[in-house]
């Protein structure tokens, strides 16, 4: 009898140990992806341009698969994407889908963009003459189907001589002026020399990318990338106006 009780309670301790869950190890989750990136048609130089840098996890990342429409663009070293082609590539008003591939990952990043039309910009007085270093007003075109989010400025030193404090902004409307401070020095004296304006109609946003000849305005649309971090968008560079300042 004290067998068989004996023989009953290990026949239970084996199968209470047995049905103990076992260890799964660890759960490995997906990384986080940090993306800046801006498809540019630029009517200086009659370039497109694509530009991106892509982090995991905080950490520069060159084993991305990225593409621009139907574009792969080639990975330049450094966690940055970026290639130059014919201004013919990507077409105004018309939507293409940007895509980050991480295959060891088995991420796959999408966002849409349509490139905002062409436009122009002009100046008043339009001789880009400014005596004494005065307000400047900026007119440009737009057009009814233009697919821009917004407008930027951003003026800068077409020569060597410093000490403006230049100007960029935001701006909507077709119109805006340049404020007299942009061709001064911070205590008022007139900086002469040669002014370039440059005007952006951008899409979602607009990111540095190497090689950009101006600097962007602060409180343009960021974080706009569902399933990542950072900031994407696309932009047409207008044809630079120049201002003289004797």
């Amino acid at each position: 009898m004290k067998k068989s009780i004996l023989f009953i309670w290990i026949a239970i301790l084996m199968i209470s140990l047995s049905c103990e869950k076992k260890p799964t190890g660890p759960i490995t989750q997906k990384p986080t992806f940090t993306i800046y990136g801006a498809v540019v048609k630029d009517l200086n130089i009659s370039k497109d341009i694509a530009a991106f840098t892509v982090s995991r996890n905080d950490t520069i990342y060159n084993g991305a698969t990225v593409k621009a429409g139907n574009k792969i663009i080639p990975n330049a070293g450094s966690g940055v994407y970026y290639q130059e082609f014919s201004d013919t590539t990507f077409h105004t008003m018309t939507a293409y889908i940007d895509s980050i591939i991480s295959s060891p990952d088995t991420v796959n990043i999408t966002f849409r963009f349509a490139m905002p039309d062409i436009f122009n910009v002009s100046i008043n007085p339009a001789d880009s003459v400014n005596e004494g270093g005065e307000a400047v007003n900026v007119f440009w075109t737009t057009s009814s189907s233009d697919s821009a989010s917004g407008y930027f400025i951003s003026v800068v030193k077409g020569d060597t001589i410093s000490g403006a404090m230049l100007y960029r902004a935001i701006v909507s409307g077709s119109q805006t002026p340049i404020p007299r401070d942009a061709f001064r020095k911070a205590n008022g004296d007139v900086v002469s020399g040669l002014y370039w304006v440059y005007m952006a109609a951008y899409n979602k946003s607009f990111v540095s990318y190497p090689g950009m000849p101006f600097a962007l305005p602060t409180g343009l649309p960021a974080n706009n990338i569902s399933g990542a971090k950072g900031t994407i968008g696309a932009g047409v560079i207008a044809r630079k106006v120049t201002i003289r300042v004797p």
